[in-house]
């Protein structure tokens, strides 16, 4: 078995021709907001992830989702943009829906596909948990995007933590239906969320700020509601760059979260997600 730092390869070794292609493609989407517009720099490196279908009012009382809470920032107005499943998570990297459909399977612009593209390039990696991520909550495979690495195991990101993961990168991580809710239990939920936020509080990588001060970041969220509660759902914000224990009642969707990632890496805004702010309230300094 080959040495996981070799299991890692950096967007350099994508073919220049695929990367030029899906380079001129995303960029038939993309919609530029002026520079008075652009935010700052907010994580050096973004880990996310998604639990299934269920509003805010029954989750928020969860042991991990209040240590998110109580050590990060929640966001107490935080909804999902649609049903089912697919279009969320599709809206959350990519700024667009594409559809009412739980599956794609095509290639449209997303942060994965425009971040490999960038001057300066930030990979993406994904990272089945428990069991293999189902494709309609795995956007990235879904909107073939650019991905340097996927990974199987809790093990295998929690050694990839250790020293092998790049400085800057984007890190989407999940887990089968029978763990993340959508067919599973609150107590198996529950205990996942919390493994994750213990390994990443132990890690080293996930504790050092880059050069310019700024640390990786954690992100947590549903992809709808059961269409009890207006799509509201539980999101989070947790790590050593976030403000602890705020509350923020700033209204955000999936979008919002897309428009978070674009302008954090000096991207142009995508899709619908241009119409939306970031969530910039949320952070130290």
């Amino acid at each position: 078995m080959p040495h996981a730092a070799e299991c890692l390869p950096t967007p350099a070794r994508y073919p220049r021709r695929i990367l030029l292609g899906l380079a001129l493609a995303a960029a038939t989407s993309f919609k530029w907001t002026s520079p008075a517009a652009a935010a700052g720099r907010w994580w050096s490196s973004l880990v996310f992830g998604v639990l299934e279908n269920q509003p805010f009012h029954r989750v928020a009382s969860l042991p991990s989702h209040e240590r998110m809470a109580r050590e990060g920032t929640l966001l107490s107005r935080y909804h999902a943009v649609g049903h089912p499943s697919g279009p969320n998570y599709r809206a959350m990297i990519s700024g667009e829906t594409w559809g009412r459909r739980e599956v794609v399977d095509a290639f449209h612009p997303s942060v994965g596909s425009a971040a490999a593209t960038a001057r300066s390039a930030t990979p993406t990696y994904i990272y089945h948990l428990a069991g293999t991520i189902a494709r309609r909550h795995n956007p990235f495979v879904d909107l073939h995007a650019p991905v340097a690495a996927e990974r199987r195991g809790f093990d295998a990101f929690a050694r990839d933590l250790d020293g092998r993961l790049p400085r800057r990168c984007l890190v989407y991580v999940g887990w089968d239906d029978a763990n993340d809710l959508h067919n599973g239990d609150f107590q198996s939920a529950d205990r996942n969320l919390t493994a994750l936020l213990d390994v990443l509080d132990r890690s080293r990588w996930f504790a050092t700020p880059d050069g310019d001060g700024r640390y990786p970041a954690l992100f947590i969220c549903y992809d709808e509601d059961d269409g009890s509660e207006d799509n509201r759902v539980f999101a989070a914000w947790w790590g050593r760059g976030v403000q602890r224990g705020r509350v923020s009642a700033a209204l955000h969707t999936h979008y919002g979260f897309c428009r978070t990632i674009t302008d954090n890496l000096g991207l142009p805004a995508l899709g619908r997600a241009a119409d939306e702010a970031p969530i910039d309230e949320v952070w130290l300094g």
